[in-house]
């Protein structure tokens, strides 16, 4: 997806007081990665692995028209895989247009289905293979892509489909592997980190490491708001924008956001158990809100935008995203020494 958006809101605070002695940033970085980002990478490959064999069991005759119930839900596994990771922008992920090509995003000028039609094209002349999908527009390799191919299938006969499908299957699950494979290499990133060093590509040293992470909770906390609920919302029910809304084809905008807040949860939670009780207390109480306001948000985040009284569900997570993302930057960022840096957010 797309990273260059507007400016982080620059947050002019009084620091709450430091740590006596603050944590070494490596093994802190070390544990984030270990205990929250390896595991979720490892379910991202293991589930884009498991879509790729069920389009290869659903194409075994030519058309998966039968199995399109399998193939969705296994997309919908795999997209949740993806929604757990998708804000981390620290480590391998962050080479070769990786988050564009996984999830090409706002398609504000109909991109995808642009690269759709010519993906399409070609598997009507003949093969389109993970190959073929990686040389095309990044807009087209990714779940977006496959989104319209499982959710508006009269677009494309049965082969057509299954060539396509197929193939940016194999694409995704060749990503989230080699991703994984890069953080775990022997002289990989993370290995680099537990041996006190720098990575040629991550980060310069342990510090930048632990301030690239701190930098992807807040971050990814304020994504959810400046990407995924505050465009749909529009000013009012009069301006809401459902197609607006993240997954509105596969019914995902509310359950990618869930995913997503737990695994930041989780990353804050990492990074609390570091910090002063009182930091750790409202950290704890902040995500906890922010996971409740988002367990409450309707299925069709697009629909609700539009109805006054379901919309104030939409208002409910937005301020409590904010209250969570506030409490990172102004709070647990400072608390440990750990300064919160430039985010895919800054710029333009």
């Amino acid at each position: 997806m797309r990273r260059c958006f507007p400016a982080l809101l620059i947050l002019l605070v009084t620091s709450p007081p430091a740590l006596a002695k603050a944590p070494e940033p490596g093994p802190l970085a070390a544990k984030a990665i270990e205990t929250v980002l390896l595991p979720r990478y490892r379910t991202f490959a293991d589930k884009t692995a498991a879509q790729t064999e069920a389009w290869k069991r659903a194409c075994a005759d030519g058309d998966p028209a039968p199995d399109l119930e399998t193939l969705r839900d296994a997309y919908q596994q795999a997209a949740d895989g993806w929604a757990a990771v998708e804000f981390v922008t620290t480590g391998p992920i962050a080479t070769a247009l990786r988050p564009d090509r996984v999830f090409f995003g706002p398609d504000r000028r109909n991109y995808v289905a642009k690269a759709l039609a010519e993906l399409a094209g070609k598997a009507r002349d003949g093969e389109v293979s993970p190959e073929t999908v990686r040389g095309a527009s990044v807009a087209g390799q990714g779940f977006p892509a496959l989104e319209r191919v499982l959710w508006e299938p009269a677009d494309l006969d049965g082969t057509a489909r299954c060539r396509v499908g197929s193939a940016i299957a194999a694409n995704l699950s060749g990503i989230a592997a080699d991703v994984l494979a890069e953080w775990t290499a022997a002289n990989g990133p993370l290995a680099r980190l537990k041996r006190g060093e720098g990575d040629p590509v991550s980060f310069a040293d342990p510090a930048q490491a632990a301030a690239r992470l701190m930098t992807d909770l807040a971050g990814g906390v304020q994504r959810i708001n400046d990407l995924k609920l505050l465009p749909v919302l529009g000013s009012g029910p009069d301006a809401a924008r459902p197609k607006a809304a993240e997954g509105w084809r596969s019914g995902r905008s509310a359950r990618a956001i869930r995913v997503t807040v737990a695994s930041l949860a989780e990353l804050a939670k990492v990074f609390a158990e570091a910090a002063p009780a009182d930091v750790a207390k409202t950290d704890a109480k902040d995500f906890a809100a922010a996971q409740s306001a988002v367990a409450k948000l309707p299925d069709d985040i697009g629909a609700a935008a539009a109805d006054p009284a379901r919309r104030k569900t939409i208002d409910a997570a937005v301020a409590a995203l904010k209250l969570a993302q506030r409490d990172v930057a102004q709070n647990l960022g400072p608390a440990l020494g750990v300064p919160l840096g430039f985010n895919a957010l800054d710029g333009d």
